[in-house]
């Protein structure tokens, strides 16, 4: 079956993996460079928490150098990924190249202040951080953030525009052909969030925060799941599942369609942000922008999801549809 060309994406400029990729880099080289310099000046363990008081919190020197770095790991991959790939207004890719160097400065500078705060001291309750250095570790993270909005001007990329609107292709069923069509689409964001939340609930267990990992976990393992589904078009009609599960987590049955058609969507337009959303008289899954199988049910109700090829899974729903039962 000939399906609707898609337009080809682009890949990022060499400028773009740079100035995304640079900032956790170097925070990460920072905080190993620091480390080792200190090492041998350092308690063990370190104090790693610090109130009004003083020192209030250790972690073994390992732990501590395990967690700070894959923090920063984590958190600039969970922030390059959507700008590599774009597919997103630009103005939204320029916020997160920026949030990308201020989470780089801020976490790098905090987790260089920790060994710094330790050197010297005979333990660790001993060990002072200056709220002054907080501060100036905030406003040079604030600094970066602004530096980082105003270099993703040239070098974020806008979302793809598609070549045409999408158009029903047409399908020829013979009597008694048993014929399927699927797909599979994944939401950037969830298969972004999911990871990184993963990541995040195994550096918190290397730092022994156990109780805190576990929630995070919990969520990650959650949206990794769901981030990822897979939509098929057959004689039962629509059904939308998740990759390892066999039983279909959505079905709209044949008898209830009463016309099928394919559209453009945004997941800030009609249907508000990405996922399952329902309304008066319609309802959606729409985990991309894109194209989409427009459903219009037989009790006068819209069903919108969005997927790869939409064209050719509504041709062929309009002649299961049209074939005699």
């Amino acid at each position: 079956m000939p399906a609707l060309p898609l337009p080809r994406p682009t890949r990022p400029s060499r400028t773009a993996v740079v100035l995304t990729v640079l900032p956790p880099a170097a925070a990460a080289a920072a905080v190993l460079l620091v480390y080792a310099r200190l090492r041998p000046r350092l308690p063990e363990p370190l104090a790693v928490h610090f109130s009004g008081s003083g020192a209030d919190g250790t972690l073994p020197a390992w732990r501590f150098l395990t967690a700070a770095v894959g923090l920063i790991a984590i958190t600039g991959a969970a922030l390059a990924r959507p700008v590599l790939t774009g597919g997103h207004p630009p103005r939204a890719g320029r916020a997160l190249l920026a949030g990308g160097w201020a989470a780089a400065a801020l976490l790098g500078s905090l987790c260089t202040l920790v060994p710094a705060a330790n050197a010297d001291a005979a333990r660790a309750a001993d060990a002072r951080l200056p709220g002054l250095a907080v501060a100036v570790c905030c406003g040079g993270a604030a600094l970066a953030g602004a530096v980082g909005l105003l270099v993703g001007g040239p070098v974020v990329r806008p979302a793809p525009q598609p070549v045409a609107p999408p158009v029903p292709v047409p399908v020829e069923l013979t009597a008694g052909e048993a014929v399927s069509w699927s797909r599979t689409v994944g939401s950037p964001l969830l298969r972004t969030l999911g990871p990184a939340l993963l990541g995040l609930a195994a550096v918190l267990l290397v730092a022994g925060a156990g109780a805190g990992a576990l929630p995070i976990a919990v969520v990650g393992a959650a949206a990794t799941a769901v981030g990822r589904v897979r939509v098929t078009v057959d004689r039962r009609g629509l059904t939308v599942g998740l990759p390892l599960v066999r039983r279909p987590w959505l079905r709209v049955p044949l008898e209830r369609i009463a016309a099928a058609d394919c559209r453009e969507v945004r997941e800030t337009g009609v249907f508000g942000d990405e996922g399952y959303r329902s309304g008066p008289g319609r309802s959606g899954l729409v985990l991309r922008a894109g194209e989409a199988v427009a459903l219009r049910l037989t009790d006068g109700r819209e069903f919108v999801v969005a997927v790869p090829d939409a064209a050719t899974a509504a041709g062929l729903l309009t002649a299961l549809v049209r074939q005699p039962r």
